[in-house]
């Protein structure tokens, strides 16, 4: 840990990807001032409905930034993933994601991320800016809406995305989907040749031969426009069939896909389960926190609740108990390392008062005050009949004094 803060720090917060002997640089630093701190309280004004979800991953990357501005990278992914399991959407939260990933050096997750905002949101300029940057070479195909991919892992999940990937294309005709869609372009297609074809051949036929001396070729015309007109009205009937076939074919494809997920999840949930008989406790705590709300019904709802309550206040003591030890020794940037991850773990726990207490003061030895009266002030709200309540008291006291 000490030598990659090292390393970055020897690179002045700037980012190098090397590919193909090019290097890619994204400045860390100056793209934090395109971040700025949500006022939240100003937004819920505005929008009284927003949801309970938004708001709390709003809560969440304003953390995530602080923790960025105070050096610490590996909380501040903790969170914005909190953030975006919250708020899947919040595509902002998804490129800051990305930009920290690339200033860890795992530029693999970087791309990854910056890839499923583009892939997401058709305004992800940013994010395939970002792209760029760090070297990808990953295509953006606008105009046929479809998306370049490199071959990755031979994983489950990417093949299930694959998949989904195609059956969604309009242009895959092997897919039941495509060739609904194909087969009515085809159709309209030569009803609106023939019906042009006929009123061509009308129009040529009538200045040729004229009106009052050909009334033989103009019945014909007339029969064959009352021909076109009743293979208009069939295919209109046909286009409705096929299109009504379209939706119920669309419907049982998100029902599959809902399931698949859901299955997906349930196979993550007896992964975290292996890990606890393994007593790898911070690694389940850390998938449980990736697998996000995910909506599990029956059984796999209750293995979930039940893997939460036995892992994530564990983790959060032992990350503590690790804390603890690194700042008996004086190392206060990483002992807060660990109190902050003890508290993305959780915040109701025997201990968390002790906790949230050595966060304020890890920040007051580090110089940063301003963080650390405003942790000192959260723990006299949350707990104020402690005894921890009046250190926090005597702390800010303290810092107020020598300012």
């Amino acid at each position: 840990m000490e030598a990659i803060k090292s390393a970055l720090k020897s690179l002045s917060g700037m980012v190098n990807h090397k590919v193909g002997g090019g290097v890619y640089v994204i400045d860390l630093k100056a793209e934090l001032k395109n971040y700025p701190l949500v006022q939240i309280d100003e937004l819920e004004r505005n929008n009284p409905d927003i949801s309970s979800d938004m708001r709390d991953s709003l809560i969440l990357y304003n953390k995530a930034l602080e923790k960025l501005h105070a050096g610490s990278e590996d909380i501040a992914i903790i969170e914005l993933k909190k953030a975006i399991s919250l708020n899947p959407d919040f595509y902002e939260a998804n490129n800051l994601l990305g930009i920290v990933y690339a200033h860890t050096k795992d530029f693999n997750k970087a791309e990854h991320t910056f890839k499923k905002v583009i892939d997401a949101e058709k305004s992800g300029v940013r994010a395939l800016n970002y792209l760029r940057e760090i070297g990808s070479d990953y295509e953006f195909f606008v105009k046929q809406g479809s998306k370049g991919r490199k071959k990755g892992k031979d994983t489950a999940s990417k093949k299930y995305e694959g998949l989904k990937n195609e059956r969604d294309s309009a242009l895959f005709l092997n897919t039941p989907l495509g060739q609904e869609r194909h087969k009515t372009k085809t159709i309209v297609g030569i009803l609106l040749g023939f019906i042009l074809g006929s009123l061509l051949v009308f129009a040529l036929s009538f200045k040729y031969y004229g009106m009052a001396d050909n009334e033989e070729i103009l019945c014909l015309l007339i029969e064959e426009k009352t021909n076109a007109i009743e293979q208009r009205d069939k295919i209109e009937l046909e286009n409705k069939e096929l299109l009504q076939r379209y939706n119920d074919l669309n419907e049982q494809f998100n029902e599959a896909t809902k399931q698949a997920d859901y299955y997906l999840g349930v196979a993550k949930l007896l992964d975290i389960e292996k890990l606890v008989l393994e007593n790898k406790i911070t690694k389940a705590a850390d998938e449980l926190l990736l697998l996000g709300n995910n909506v599990f019904e029956g059984a796999g709802e209750e293995k979930y609740r039940v893997l939460l309550d036995k892992v994530m206040n564990k983790a959060a003591q032992i990350e503590f108990n690790e804390g603890k030890k690194i700042f008996d020794a004086g190392n206060y940037r990483e002992a807060l390392g660990r109190f902050d991850k003890s508290r993305s773990y959780s915040e109701d726990w025997s201990y968390a008062v002790n906790n949230l207490y050595h966060c304020g003061v890890c920040y007051q030895e580090l110089n940063n005050t301003t963080i650390a009266v405003k942790t000192f002030e959260e723990l006299i709200e949350k707990y104020p009949s402690s005894a921890f309540a009046q250190y926090s008291r005597n702390r800010i006291n303290q810092i107020e004094n020598t300012q």
